[in-house]
């Protein structure tokens, strides 16, 4: 077996190398001459033979490639004859293996090319049946054809459809008309222009006879493939390419399409999928996809039980419950909830009021309160912390739920489909808020503790699969490179050997004429190549060679724009250009508007003055030759073009946006995004195009008709939605939003117009094969892009010579030394190159850890010999570590420093405990003695363990008590008065504590520690609070704001704990290496931001009526004026209002981007660029749908792109990070805890038990003990399972009948599987925690079913045990042992919960804070949007809810919208009753900050969650552990068979002990060809050695691994002295045992048969001699 495989990050260490390798590969190539020498020298044969090289070598002196011909098909029936006999004759003497069957070469595989030890062969063979060249199919009838470029295309050799021979004209032209380029072009334009007319929305009459036409060409390829290929007897012919299925259900389906519609959607859906066959290279594409989504099989289980627990959970938690509505009734009462009993006036039953209908009352929609806007009216609850209705309404349980009621929980059904959006997180803020509206904010923690972590786990897990399977496919990909290298090379060394035997004197010079010979062949490549792409004629017209005098001109041209200045020059100027184009805004003075075309007029002068003297001095043939140049005169060719047509047609802003992309060209890291788009838009965004456009036409044909039949369903004015599917662009703009993970909403329309089962299965299928699976296929190959991609080592452009001069001459200027002398090479060298090594540090990935080193070589050299100077005796606190950040060597030697300096218990001495002198030069006397014995004790008091422990509890106390500080605070005079008394406690005690630690460390010590700025800091914050409110300055505003800055106390737990101290410094030291990538973001959302100024800017605005919240049509309002004209007619209820999110400027602009990219509420956005008309005109309905292309461009470049970028640079700073250390984010304690987490999980740590004595309790065991019981068990706990799934909220009264009786007899099944085992095992039942587990549960459920009443009326509500009945459904968790896959799986992720556990906790720590701060600054905001009665910022757990939402990038921006509120909107003199606090309107800059500051730690936080599960699940080894528990389980198992101790037993009985081992060292029965080739030695007896035999089972279990090693180490220790085998030397081994036995019988075999012909032939003789007349005897 092999061992350890390459970890991710090993994986991403080695990119540079793989890639070089690659294109090694690709470029091998053998000379003519070497070719001729390999296949006919038998010297290099000789040299090769033991070689895969050689096996695939046709003869020497016979013909590489040779036509098939009668000839050839009898050489392959007479080699077929003979396998087959030496096939039977191996298979009766059963010495065929499995292992040994020959297999086909890789290399010849048929879609390949051919292997270069061919060579190219000559151009009348192509297209020609060939022999084969495979060994493997030699000898069957198959034959060979090269088409194009030397691809390998494999034929059968039998007769086509039984009647057209390999010979037959007929079938040899349908092999050329198949294999011709043109024919593949032909059928590829075919199937694109069927495409393209499928993209028409109403085609004309004359596309139906271009049907026919296309099904007719359709029907010739397949005819063609059968012709030449066959039908579907033998390999290789037509059916037998599952490709070609597809063109049999394009043709079958065209046919019946004509006879009924109900094919015509599937035939034009197979059509779509033609162009993956016919694209080159697609193929190969599919099939890795493929390939990895066979990886998910155990991961898809997972998700799936997981699903289907948090759907049950859900299910039996909220069922009915999304059915509380606010129901208006008649008469008022003050009672919040009724029941029909309580109401016998409307009963139906009664008397005098049978006209009366409760039921239909509750049930009409009229009876419903509505909050405005929405269409589901307003949901309730019962409890105390639930939504409350207004006045007047009551809460009553009745009609549907939500979103068309298919918002529930009232069946398994639809509540696994909500637990598919949480796990999606697609609307899931809408599904949490209508699920706390209507049971209560306590369920939070059902999202917070068992949703959210198990969508995480779950999600996390199914990307590392994917990971995982494309890391093996690279790694695959590049062991076959490495393998044809290594052939080459041996190719290359035969025949250097054979050279040196024929010319021993031409070594050297064969060499070198061989490398002459290839730089020769490439400079010739070179020259055709640039003769072909160039002609001579043209050459006159694109070199400009006039005269001496022009010459001259051009030399001092380009001396001119190559000079470094000139470069400087032009990136200023694009920098200022492009701060030019960031001042446009909405509106512009009209002077400024003046300045500003301007400056554009000038700005596009210099950049056409460039592109005219880089032609003049590089001639128009040099100037194109670089790419940038093209696209700079293309630029300036639209800005030319812009410019003459700005007064005439409103010309896009589109090419003047993109000179921001020039500064590319000097920026490494942009240049490297830019090439990454470039070469990632090629083969997988392909197949993503591919996918959108047939689930495109599919949706187009399914629900374009019913939208329009039903659309009165889905809109009061029966007008289409914005989002249907009637034509091709609305349903491709509907499939990349689902793409885009929004599904949900599109689903409901769908289900509700076309039917639940149709639509379901569509959505779902889009969402899973588009969105986990094609998006995370994306994402590992464009990484794979970005390994391929790196940036190479050039030399200093222009621009870094430039600013390298600069500073040479204003340092010269100055009178300091030229810092860049050739001469010294020392510190300054270094020192000057540590700006450029910064700048490309992210870029340069593969740069080693080693140049950091060298960077920080001098302060960290100064630094340690200043420490020598005077030797610190003090250290900081152990919870208050350093944070500096430097490299790991430094960090090793402050540890053993520390680990030096710190005091214990035992060596109390006074140098340990005695602080370090600083203010007095005597402390044996006097006052310094005084001093130092005061400092002495304060040291000893802030290094004691229970100083520390005592500060935590001061700051969790200190939190505590600002979550009070809510609006409720001011009523509540009390606990007011005890909330600021414990503030002012506090507030003392941490001065107390940092002077103390002022006079323990000193000022010096204090303030060089980041930890104790963050301390002193807060704490400044709390004192200027705590001098305000004495000296009565609370009231200013400034004041007002610092006291909201005391929110970051609970910040200073971080410094408290290992785990959390660690995370946070590597968050801190992550972003630097992001500092380039951000700047990236930047400047690629500049481009977008730009653009949209362009298009939208002013454009927003609408009039409104704030009174009927109606937008007034166009043809009442069409613009501005109009709308004034009201406003001045005394329609104060008439506003000209604008989006809060808009495009008027750029910073606007970068917060719409925002909000698009992190965001999931910007539908209003979106909606007000396709309605926008032009600068103050009232929008329109739909006006422009084109502008959604806009934004799907930006979700494309500007954040999936600029994401995986974040990503990439991320994975390189923590490989750098993982260099060195175990873990990344757990200390050394929890690594190794984390290792026993691992250990405990992946054994089992109990030892067996014991088979009990007694002859019925051994019975008993066995019977609980045995395979099939244990599958019985699993059986019905899964059955168990599904009866639960079969309850609904509405079912009769005869299904609660039937389903109470299953559960009653699982639960009698139950206790009869306790009363077996507890009989068998005894007191040893509780042993097992499974055991227990089930008891208690057992127990939980008979008291749920006979007291189920009484607990409910008297205690809890039946809701809990209806839960505990599904925690029985962990026993499935005991599956896992058997499903190897899920049990690595879970085993990595069990080891990383402390690492889990650090991040989390910081991400509580931050949702605390923000929580708090959030309630500081924006608990009197008006109510809208998002912001309710419910979920707002008044309390600290309202607070912390709407945080919660925002840790996922959802709903944040419908809570930002009331926060940047500005007068009309809101009231800023509003009174709050109770509070001091006046007006409801927010600070727009602090809201800003607030949510953007939260979304990127938050968003950083949960990446690097995910990529921690990601790599530690890649990095865990694929090896098996073994246990002491299985080396004490082999020799119990052993000393069954070997009863004496002898450590020998029989090898007869080997198969039987092998079957009757546990796993992972059991082998199954049948074992005897393994067994035979495990080669164990045989000892005198026929006897094998129990060392021998564990060791061969461990190493089937660990394979070449360190830990294998070990354990060998430690038998062969262990058994040294065991004279029992040291005196018996092996006498054979099983191998050579079987292999004599086989000979034994080949002998035998062949001496009866000889025995028997003799005798036969003596028998004959002697009858011939008696028939002539009889021989006398002697």
């Amino acid at each position: 077996m092999t061992g350890r495989k390459m970890s991710l990050l090993e994986f991403w260490r080695s990119k540079r190398e793989r890639g070089a390798l690659l294109v090694r590969a690709n470029q091998l190539r053998l000379l003519p001459s070497q070719l001729k020498q390999l296949l006919g020298d038998s010297g290099v044969r000789a040299g090769l033979q033991n070689s895969r090289v050689a096996s695939l070598l046709p003869p020497v002196g016979t013909e590489v490639f040779r036509r098939f011909t009668p000839t050839s098909l009898e050489e392959i029936q007479q080699r077929h004859e003979a396998e087959e006999k030496e096939q039977e004759r191996r298979k009766k003497m059963e010495e065929v293996a499995e292992k040994e069957q020959p297999k086909p070469a890789s290399d010849l595989e048929a879609g390949k090319l051919l292997p270069f030890i061919y060579g190219d062969p000559p151009p009348e063979l192509l297209k020609t049946p060939l022999e084969e060249l495979d060994p493997f199919y030699q000898s069957q009838k198959m034959f060979l054809v090269l088409g194009e470029g030397n691809m390998v295309h494999r034929f059968n050799a039998e007769p086509s459809c039984y009647l057209l021979s390999p010979f037959n004209p007929l079938r040899t032209i349908a092999i050329k008309i198949l294999l011709h380029f043109l024919f593949n072009l032909f059928i590829m334009l075919t199937v694109l222009t069927n495409c393209a007319l499928m993209v028409l929305s109403d085609p004309p009459a004359w596309t139906q006879t271009l049907q026919y036409l296309f099904t007719a060409i359709y029907t010739f390829e397949a005819i063609v493939k059968i012709v030449s290929r066959g039908f579907c007897v033998g390999k290789f012919t037509f059916l037998r390419d599952p490709w070609n299925w597809l063109d049999v259900m394009v043709i079958i389906l065209a046919f019946l399409s004509e006879f009924t519609d109900l094919f015509s959607v599937l035939s034009l859906a197979s059509r779509v999928l033609k162009i993956i066959p016919v694209i080159p290279g697609m193929k190969a594409t599919v099939g890795a996809f493929i390939q990895s989504v066979k990886r998910l099989a155990d991961v898809i289980v997972l998700l799936v039980l997981g699903l289907c627990v948090l759907s049950l959970m859900c299910m039996h938690l909220f069922m009915g419950s999304l059915r509380n509505k606010c129901v208006i009734l008649p008469g008022q009462s003050n009672r919040t909830y009724y029941q029909p009993d309580d109401y016998p006036l409307y009963s139906t039953n009664q008397t005098g009021s049978s006209d009366f209908d409760f039921s239909n009352y509750i049930n009409r929609m009229e009876n419903y309160y509505f909050l405005p806007g929405q269409i589901d009216p307003l949901l309730c609850g019962n409890s105390s912390d639930s939504g409350v209705c207004p006045e007047g309404y009551t809460c009553i349980r009745g009609g549907r739920n939500p979103n068309y009621g298919f918002t529930s929980y009232d069946s398994f059904g639809w509540s696994l489909l909500s637990q598919v959006r949480l796990m999606t997180q697609d609307f899931w803020d809408n599904l949490m808020m209508l699920t706390l509206r209507s049971s209560g904010k306590p369920y939070l923690t059902v999202f917070l503790l068992v949703v959210f972590p198990g969508s995480f786990c779950l999600l996390s897990l199914f990307l590392a699969v994917v990971v995982m399977a494309f890391c093996e496919q690279e790694e695959a990909v590049v062991t076959a490179a490495k393998r044809k290298e290594e052939e080459f090379k041996q190719i290359v060394e035969a025949l250097k050997k054979r050279g040196e035997e024929e010319q021993a004197a031409c070594r050297t010079e064969h060499s070198e004429n061989q490398n002459g010979e290839d730089e020769q062949k490439q400079t010739a490549m070179k020259e055709s190549g640039n003769q072909s792409s160039c002609p001579p004629c043209c050459l006159v017209l694109l070199k400009w060679n006039c005269c001496s005098c022009w010459r001259w001109c051009k030399q001092r041209l380009h001396a001119f724009v190559m000079n470094p200045f000139f470069d400087l020059v032009i990136v200023i100027c694009l920098i200022l250009n492009t701060l030019h184009m960031a001042t446009q805004h909405y509106p512009m003075t009209l002077e400024f508007e003046c300045h500003w075309s301007v400056a554009h007029l000038v700005f596009t002068a210099i950049f056409a003055a460039e592109m005219v003297l880089k032609i003049l001095a590089l001639d128009p043939y040099g100037y194109f030759q670089v790419g940038w140049n093209t696209f700079e005169s293309i630029l300036v060719l639209f800005s030319l073009i812009h410019l003459s047509l700005a007064d005439v047609w409103s010309v896009p802003w589109i090419p003047i946006a993109l000179r921001v992309l020039r500064l590319a060209r000097w920026w490494p890291s942009f240049n490297m995004f830019l090439g990454i788009i470039w070469r990632s838009i090629r083969k997988v965004t392909l197949l993503l195009f591919i996918m959108v456009f047939f689930f495109t036409v599919v949706g187009t044909q399914l629900f374009g008709q019913n939208y329009k039949d039903c659309v009165c369903r889905i809109a009061a004015d029966c007008e289409l939605p914005r989002w249907h599917m009637t034509n091709f662009f609305s349903t491709f703009v509907v499939i990349f939003r689902v793409l885009c993970g929004e599904w949900v909403e599109i689903m409901w329309d769908c289900m509700e117009v076309s039917g639940q089962t149709t639509c379901l299965v569509f959505c779902m299928t889009v969402v899973i094969i588009g969105n986990l699976l094609i998006l995370n296929v994306f994402l590992t190959l464009l990484l794979n892009s970005f390994i391929l991609v790196a940036p190479e080592e050039k030399d200093e452009n222009n621009l870094h010579k430039a600013l390298e001069w600069i500073k040479i001459w204003i340092l010269a200027l100055l009178g300091k030394k030229n810092p860049v002398n050739p001469d010294h090479t020392g510190v300054d060298s270094k020192e000057d190159n540590r700006k450029e090594y910064l700048a490309l540090n992210l870029v340069m990935s593969d740069q080693p850890v080693s140049e950091d080193k060298v960077l920080s070589g001098n302060h960290s050299n100064q630094t340690s010999s200043d420490h020598n100077i005077k030797p610190q005796r003090v250290p900081i606190a152990t919870a208050e570590v350093d944070i500096e950040f430097k490299t790991p060597e430094d960090k090793e030697q402050e540890k053993k420093c520390d680990d030096v300096q710190k005091p214990t218990e035992d060596h109390e001495d006074h140098e340990g405990n005695t602080p370090e002198d600083c203010c007095s030069d005597n402390t044996s006397q006097g006052a310094g003695r005084v001093w130092s014995n005061i400092r002495r004790a304060c040291f000893l008091i802030v290094q004691h363990k229970y100083f520390e422990s005592f500060i935590i509890i001061i700051i969790v106390l200190s939190s505590v008590a600002l979550m009070f500080e809510d609006v409720h605070l001011h009523q509540r005079q009390v606990l007011k008065k005890v909330v600021e008394t414990a503030d002012q406690v506090f507030t003392y005690l941490f001065l107390l504590e940092m002077l103390l630690k002022w006079i323990a460390y000193g000022l010096k010590k204090y303030f060089t520690n980041a930890w104790c700025w963050l301390d002193f800091l807060i704490l400044d914050v709390f004192m200027v609070s705590l001098m305000a409110d004495v000296l009565g300055f609370s009231g200013i505003g400034a004041i007002q704001f610092l006291r909201t800055l005391r929110a970051l106390g609970p910040l200073r737990a971080l410094s408290r704990f290992p785990g959390l101290r660690l995370v946070v410094e590597v968050l801190v030291r992550t972003i630097p290496p992001l500092f380039d990538m951000l700047l990236v973001c930047l400047t690629v959302w500049l481009v977008f931001s730009l653009l949209g100024v362009d298009m939208f800017a002013g454009k927003f605005y609408y009039c409104f009526n704030d009174t009927s919240e109606e937008y007034f049509l166009p043809e009442v309002v069409n613009n501005k004026s109009d709308c004034f004209s009201l406003i001045m007619e005394n329609f104060s209820d008439v506003r000209w209002k604008n989006l809060k999110i808009n495009y008027d400027n750029v910073p606007n602009g970068y917060i719409s981007l925002l909000h698009l990219a992190a965001s999931a509420d910007w539908m209003d956005l979106l909606y007000a660029a396709v309605d926008a008309r032009m600068v103050e005109d009232q929008p329109v309905y739909e006006h422009n749908v084109l502008m959604h292309l806009y934004f799907i461009c930006f979700f494309i470049i500007g954040s999936f792109f600029i994401f995986t970028f974040f990503i990439r640079a991320i994975i390189d700073h923590l490989q750098r990070e993982k260099f060195g250390r175990k873990h990344i984010f757990m200390t050394e304690e929890q690594h190794k805890y984390s290792k026993c987490l691992k250990d405990r999980f992946s054994r089992n740590p109990q030892a067996p038990t014991p088979r009990p004595q007694n002859q019925g309790r051994a019975r008993l065991f066995d019977l609980v003990t045995g395979r099939y019981f244990e599958f019985f068990m699993m059986g019905i706990i899964c059955l168990n399972m599904v009866i639960l799934m079969v309850e609904t909220y509405d079912q009769s009264y005869e299904a609660d009948h039937i389903l109470y009786w299953f559960h009653f007899t699982f639960i009698l099944i139950f206790l009869i599987e306790f009363i077996l085992k507890i009989s068998a095992f005894g007191q040893r039942y509780f042993a097992d925690g499974l055991n227990v587990l089930d008891f208690v549960l057992l127990v939980m459920c008979v008291i749920s079913l006979f007291l189920a009443d009484l607990m409910e009326k008297y205690f809890v509500s039946p809701t809990a045990f209806s839960m505990l009945r599904l925690v029985r459904v962990a026993r499935i968790l005991c599956l896992i042992r058997y499903a190897r896959g899920i049990q690595k799986l879970l085993t990595a992720f069990v080891g990383l919960l402390p690492a889990l556990f650090n991040i989390g906790l910081v991400l509580l720590l931050l949702m605390v804070t923000f929580s708090i701060f959030g309630m500081f600054n924006f608990a009197y905001v008006k109510r809208e949007a998002m912001i309710d009665d419910m979920f707002n910022f008044e309390t600290f757990w309202n607070s912390m809810i709407c945080v919660f939402m925002i840790s996922t990038t959802s709903g944040w921006g419908g809570m930002l919208y009331p926060m940047m509120n500005n007068p009309p909107d809101c009231d800023p003199y509003a009174e709050h009753p109770g509070s001091m606090v006046r007006g409801d309107c927010g600070n727009p800059t602090v809201g800003i900050i607030f949510f953007v500051t939260f979304v990127c730690l938050s968003y950083l936080l949960v990446v690097h969650l995910y990529l921690t599960v990601i790599l530690e699940t890649l990095n865990s080894e694929d090896t098996e552990m073994l246990s002491d528990d299985d080396l004490q389980r082999f020799y119990k198992t052993w000393s069954k068979f070997d009863p004496n101790a002898s450590q020998f037993i029989p090898y007869s009985k080997l198969s039987d002990f092998c079957d009757a081992l546990q796993d992972p060292l059991r082998i199954p029965k049948p074992n005897t060809i393994k067994l035979i080739h495990m080669d164990l030695p045989l000892f005198p007896g026929d006897k094998i050695h129990c060392v021998d035999v564990f060791l061969t089972l461990a190493a089937q279990v660990l394979g070449e691994s360190a830990e294998m090693d070990t354990l060998k180490a430690r038998m062969e220790e262990k058994f040294t002295t065991n004279s029992s085998k040291v005196s018996n030397e092996p006498i054979s081994s099983t191998l050579r045992r079987k292999q004599e036995e086989v000979a034994a019988k080949v002998i035998q075999r062949a001496y009866r048969k000889g025995l028997m012909q003799c005798g036969d032939g003596g028998e004959m003789a002697a009858e011939s001699e008696d028939g002539g007349g009889g021989v006398s005897g002697v």
